[in-house]
Order: structure tokens, then sequence, then C-alpha cells
């Protein structure tokens, strides 16, 4: 009887050091393991004294189990009953396949086992024997991560519950037939296929949770990282924005400006057409009306500047009242067209504005093979004097000069 109760406590402390790793809050608890192997293993000796039905055993451990789970770690209810239910479902199980075995062995029956004590304590220690060897191998085939999983989803460990239920129920008439020596003997074979059959049922479905459980947890994970991957390309994009593009008008700025020319350069992309255009009168706007009316004017003018140009075409604000239009995949003779849209948008938008005249200096140039190879800086230099030399011509106009 002493070493079956040293075993039973050392099985306990195995149990308690092995969920360790699951329950929250229960790991680096060794007094604690020790305290409650050693009342587990009062209660089952108290039981056995008091001649408590065997069968309302498996309840009373399901029930102390779950409270010393709730009591010593952080566990959620659902979490503590399914860890408590895997236990006493195993041990269960593999008492009824053991009990019927080790009662034809000894030429005895399962009634006379239980009401012995010598024979019951001498067969409670090979059990608990076999029982370490059992969830060692459960524990090398199971991870506890995945026993996590399952505690956490409410669907699959609901079911787990109500399977350990189920058989629970299931072995109390298993037990109350196995007393009864007038059927021992007549249905051995089926009190032994029994424990199996739920055994490998309740693995089944358990390996089918870990599964299911584990394609949800991997789906919720493609999710999160899809939407991560979303945010940080909103992110990137926002970064780009407040870096490549104007806060003003929206346009692109100098630098993308600059890069966008650097990649025509390095690729030997050619054949597209620079408008270079200044904002006429801008400083004479800030300087009557304004700055709220100056950025007013700049804003209208990017606008329609913007309706001037296709999809694939790139409009920036240089800075002050500087704009540049880079128009790709353009034939030189098509480039006037675009400039006389550009004319007429302005020109419309003058008639529109009421308190000052609205106006532009426009140099156009043609990017082909032999002045994209001059170079980035080359390229903005001509494109920028070909529009102070129209602005130099309209302020000539202005003044009646002849050029």
């Amino acid at each position: 009887m002493s070493i079956a109760i040293i075993i039973f406590f050392c099985f306990n402390y195995y149990i308690y050091a092995y969920l360790s790793k699951v329950l929250i809050g229960f790991n680096n608890k060794r007094f604690i393991y020790f305290i409650m192997s050693l009342l587990n293993t009062y209660l089952m000796v108290l039981a056995y004294d008091l001649k408590s039905p065997y069968y309302v055993s498996y309840f009373i451990v399901l029930f102390v189990l779950t409270l010393e789970f709730l009591i010593f770690s952080k566990a959620k209810f659902i979490q503590a009953f399914l860890f408590s239910g895997l236990i006493v479902i195993n041990i269960s199980t593999i008492q009824m396949l053991f009990i019927p075995i080790y009662a034809y062995i000894i030429k005895k029956t399962p009634y006379e086992i239980f009401y012995n004590k010598d024979i019951f304590f001498q067969g409670l220690s090979i059990l608990l024997i076999v029982l370490f060897i059992v969830f060692y191998i459960i524990s090398r085939f199971i991870s506890y991560k995945d026993i996590i999983k399952i505690s956490t989803e409410p669907t699959y460990s609901l079911m787990i519950s109500s399977i350990i239920i189920f058989i629970l129920l299931y072995t109390i008439v298993d037990v109350i037939v196995l007393q009864n020596e007038k059927y021992f003997l007549q249905y051995l074979l089926i009190f032994i296929a029994a424990p199996i059959l739920n055994l490998i049922l309740f693995y089944i479905l358990f390996f089918y949770s870990i599964k299911s459980v584990n394609m949800v947890v991997f789906k919720r994970k493609s999710d999160e990282l899809e939407l991560l991957k979303i945010r940080n390309n909103i992110n990137k994009k926002e970064i780009q924005n407040k870096i490549l593009k104007d806060e003003l008008t929206g346009c692109y700025n100098r630098k993308y400006i600059t890069l966008n020319l650097q990649e025509k350069y390095d690729n030997n992309i050619f054949n597209f057409a620079i408008f270079f255009i200044d904002i006429d009168g801008l400083k004479k706007v800030n300087d009557t009306l304004g700055h709220k009316k100056g950025d007013e004017y700049i804003i209208n003018v990017s606008s329609v500047l913007k309706d001037c140009i296709r999809d694939n075409d790139v409009i920036a604000r240089l800075g002050g009242d500087e704009f540049i239009i880079i128009v790709n995949d353009v034939e030189k003779e098509d480039v006037n067209i675009v400039l006389n849209r550009i004319n007429k948008n302005i020109e419309f938008l003058d008639n529109l504005t009421k308190d000052y005249k609205v106006s532009a200096s426009i140099g156009v140039t043609f990017i082909d093979e032999q002045l994209l190879k001059t170079g980035v800086e080359n390229i903005i230099k001509i494109s920028d004097d070909e529009m102070r030399i129209k602005k130099m011509a309209s302020k000539h106009k202005e003044k009646g000069e002849k050029i």
C-alpha cells in the first residue's frame, strides 16, 4: 500500500510539472505542486476508506483538479476544466482497460479487487506505472501549445469538454457492470474493447480539433499578416507622400522629379516633354491680397494643370511659383497640343477669377535620346532657361518692347 501511495504522489507531481508549461501563472510553483500532490494522495486514500462508489471518484477528481487549477493558476474555467478532463479521461479509460485484464490474470473479479485493500493497492501500483508511460508517450505526440490553442477556441474546447463528460458517464455504466461478478467473464472482451474504442474515439476527435484549430489559427495569422502588410503599405505610402509630395497642392515635389528624370536617364528612356511653368504675379497677389489668396492662386493653377495631363504623366511643384510637368511617350509634333491645352485652361481660370489676373510663363523642352545623354541637371537647366526666355518675352510684350 505504501508503494502505491508513493507512486500516486509522484504521478500527481509529474502531471503538475507538465501542466506548468501550459497553464498561465502555474510555473515555478514546486511547493504548490508538492502540497496539491499530497492533498490528492490523501483524498484518494480517504475515498477508498469511506468506500465511496468507484465511479464517483472520477467526478471528484475532475472537480478537485479543476478547482486547483482555478485557484493556483490564471486559467479560465473552460481551460481548467479541459486540462482536468484530459487527465481524468486518460486515467479512467486506461483504468477500465487495465482492471479486467488484471482481474483475469490474478483469477479475481473486479468486485474482489475493488474491495480487497491489498489487491487494490497492488493493482494501483502497476496501473500508475502504466499511466506514467502513457502520459509520457502522449506528451511526446501532443504539443502543449496545441492544447493551449484548443483551450482558447470556445467551439473546440466545448466539443472536447462534452466528449469528456460523455465518456465519464459511459464509464459509470462500465464500472457498475464491471463490479457485478455475474457479467464479468461473460462480457470480458467487451469490457476490454470498450475503453480502447473510447480512447480511440476521443483522440481521433482530439487530433481533429488540433488540426482544425491550427487551420483557424493559421488563417487568422494570415489575415493579420495581410492586414499588417496593408497597413505597412499605407504607412509606407504616407511616408513617401510626405517625402515626395508638396503639402499645399498634393503635386509631387522637386525630389520626385529629380528621381523620375534620373530613372529615365539610367534606363535610357527618351521621347518625353518637359513643361517648366512659372505662375505670373504671385508675389503681387501675396503682397496686396495676402498669402492666403496667394496659396489659393497656387492651388487653383495646380488643379487646372492636373486636368491637362494623363495618368501616366507627372506634375510637380518645385517650390514657390514654379511647376514642372513631364509628359511621357509623346511625339515632338504633339507637344504643342498639350501646350495649347494648358494655355486654354489657364485662360479659363483667369476668366473665373475676379480678384487677380491668372497667367503663366511656360517653357517647353522635348527630350530626345541625344539631349537625355547630357544628364538630369542639364535637362532641368535647359527647361528652366526655356521658361525664363518665355517669361522675359511676356514682360517685354506687356511693356510693348520688341525683342
